[in-house]
């Protein structure tokens, strides 16, 4: 029976000054993603409610268990990857599936439109029950694209911890989704969206275990853990 660990997000507001200390110390331990230039690159997501936004409102009123729908991708272009989203909450863990999408059908799921004949395919065969869930959620909720979230990541990953990533996420920005083609912002709409002080949200994910590199650091800046969502912001 394979063994399956909690993934756990810890979220931390602090300065510019604070980031280039976690920087020294997270190469330390860590090294730049890949993706991107020296692990920095643009995020945006496509999130999905209801006429009540009750998906927000459940971290607005701290539910424990809730959940975000929502489109992701890292650019516009043809080739720039586009995944389907349901990242939930059960406490303090999180789940989170996606489903690697083709471009050309995203439209159609965003709108509401039947499936093509074959129905909508996932890019890889092991993400089409990923697909097939996303695609139950938004039915059974009556959900339809609400507001799209960008920001600048800074991200890095560490063999020390399980799936241990730590993230510094800058430059949040928002707009209402274009009625005609709601996947496909408006270059010149978005809203800089201006965040608590002092500004960068730092997070520290894991799966099982706090990694110890981390706990120093969240002990040594007497960093407290805050809840922070860039859609609810």
């Amino acid at each position: 029976m394979p063994e399956f660990l909690a993934r756990y997000e810890f979220k931390y507001i602090i300065s510019e000054a604070q980031a280039d200390h976690i920087r020294e110390v997270a190469l330390c331990f860590a090294d730049h993603d890949a993706y991107g230039d020296n692990g920095i690159y643009d995020v945006n997501s496509l999130y999905f409610d209801n006429a009540d936004w009750t998906l927000a409102m459940q971290t607005v009123e701290g539910q424990r268990n809730r959940m975000k729908i929502r489109i992701r991708t890292y650019g516009f272009s043809d080739e720039d990857p586009v995944f389907l989203e349901d990242k939930s909450r059960v406490g303090d863990s999180i789940c989170k599936s996606r489903a690697l999408m083709s471009r050309d059908q995203v439209h159609a799921i965003c709108v509401g439109e039947p499936p093509p004949e074959g129905g909508f395919k996932a890019l890889k065969a092991s993400h089409q029950d990923d697909l097939e869930r996303f695609r139950n959620i938004l039915d059974f909720y009556d959900l339809r694209p609400r507001l799209w979230v960008g920001y600048q990541r800074e991200a890095f990953g560490s063999p020390f911890g399980e799936g241990a990533r730590l993230t510094f996420d800058r430059f949040l920005r928002i707009q209402a989704p274009p009625e005609e083609r709601p996947y496909e912002p408006d270059p010149e709409a978005w809203l800089r969206v201006p965040l608590d002080y002092p500004g960068t949200i730092l997070e520290m994910k894991f799966n099982g275990a706090f990694p110890f590199w981390m706990q120093r650091l969240a002990h040594e800046l007497e960093l407290h853990r805050q809840s922070c969502s860039k859609y609810v912001q």
